[in-house]
């Protein structure tokens, strides 16, 4: 159970449902006055102001044949009255017209209805406000508020331990020495795992040795619900992490996926410890992070989908065919006098995250795809921020 006020982008655990109708009166929907719709027939008619309703009090008499009530927006509608005429459609019979015993002539025909908000006629008691496995915004959050949500069971965030690999990382604060590089990985996966609704640990950096790696291993094992590798997942000599997983008693889910960039990742549980290896170079590392961990995440949270929407947009340059694996690319999203379209970025390869920064969202083409020409439609994939 956590404070409303903590609750975004968090998943419900649990449907919530309203303790009262909306609205819980009738209501009205204008500044302007409440009427009986019956005397203002016809253009032109004069009643005479006996009451004012400001929002947050009501008027306590009954409206009779000829009478009106001033009224703003949100206030109870008196008892008698069925319409509300818009301040725009009124002007002054007599001088004070705003005050009572003044006279208000309307400059329409007035409909029964017209206006009023009755009880209950946007939500009724006990219906549901939030859905069990739904991601929380400020929308759904006012939502719940309105009913008395003043705190809301939601899932657990996963713990996430990311564990970069390798000798030749450097932490972001150090100058590489040759042969170094700085450990960029931590920090893009730790801001993905917050995206995506996960506590990010970080873990020192685990050398390349058996024995390092396996320490490292066990000690995210121990503290995390989800353990992220970055590198050591490919078949070179200081590749430990399958063997290191082996040795743990893990269960490898698949090793190897026909994806560009990306073709090392390894997924496995070592009990009900989930464990990724990604790549470790950065763009690799990143997309397989978005596509396969991103969504493990959701699931952990009881999220009801991946978090994801793939629509097709228009391309607004030709791209090149695609060999045996899928391709994922970046790209920037545009609008124009014809809609929207998506540029793809160029890059250098799997370690040029500065190319790859530049997009806004990932594009997929599909194994053995011919050339694409500008126009084409291609799949972009949205992960949609909660409104």
């Amino acid at each position: 159970m956590v404070r409303l006020d903590d609750a975004c982008g968090r998943v419900l655990a649990a449907d919530a449902f309203a303790d009262l109708p909306q609205p819980d009166f009738d209501r009205a929907m204008m500044d302007g006055i409440a009427v009986v719709a019956a005397d203002c027939a016809s253009l032109g008619s004069v009643l005479e102001v006996v009451g004012e309703a400001p929002a947050g009090t009501h008027w306590s008499g009954t409206l009779r044949p000829g009478q009106a009530v001033r009224i703003m927006t949100g206030a109870p509608v008196p008892a008698g009255a069925d319409a509300v005429v818009p301040v725009e459609r009124i002007e002054p019979a007599t001088a004070g017209a705003a005050t009572v015993g003044g006279r208000w002539r309307v400059n329409e025909v007035v409909r029964a209805e017209q206006h009023i908000a009755r009880r209950g006629s946007e939500v009724a008691v006990g219906a549901r406000v939030g859905a069990r496995g739904e991601r929380l915004g400020g929308t759904r959050i006012g939502a719940l508020a309105a009913f008395g949500h003043a705190r809301v069971e939601v899932y657990r965030r996963p713990v996430v331990a990311i564990l970069p690999t390798g000798d030749e990382l450097v932490d972001v604060h150090h100058k590489p020495a040759p042969g170094q590089v700085r450990d960029s990985n931590r920090h893009a996966l730790t801001a993905l795992v917050r995206q995506a609704g996960g506590v990010a640990q970080q873990q020192a950096v685990a050398g390349d040795s058996p024995g390092a790696l396996r320490a490292a291993m066990e000690r995210g094992l121990a503290e995390a619900d989800v353990v992220v590798l970055s590198g050591g997942v490919s078949m070179g000599d200081y590749d430990l992490v399958g063997s290191t997983l082996a040795d743990l008693g893990a269960r490898v889910l698949f090793h190897r996926v026909a994806i560009r960039p990306g073709k090392p990742l390894l997924v496995a549980t070592v009990g009900d410890r989930l464990v990724f290896g990604l790549p470790g170079n950065p763009v690799s590392s990143y997309v397989c992070a978005a596509l396969f961990l991103r969504p493990a995440l959701a699931a952990l949270q009881g999220a009801r989908c991946r978090d994801w929407q793939v629509i097709a947009i228009p391309c607004a340059q030709e791209m090149p065919a695609v060999g045996p694996r899928e391709s994922w690319f970046t790209g920037r999203l545009g609008a124009g006098p014809e809609g929207l379209h998506v540029h793809p970025v160029s890059g250098r390869g799997s370690a040029d995250m500065v190319s790859f920064a530049v997009g806004d969202h990932l594009i997929r083409r599909p194994a053995h795809a011919p050339v694409l020409a500008a126009g084409g439609l291609v799949d972009v994939l949205f992960w949609p921020e909660q409104i």
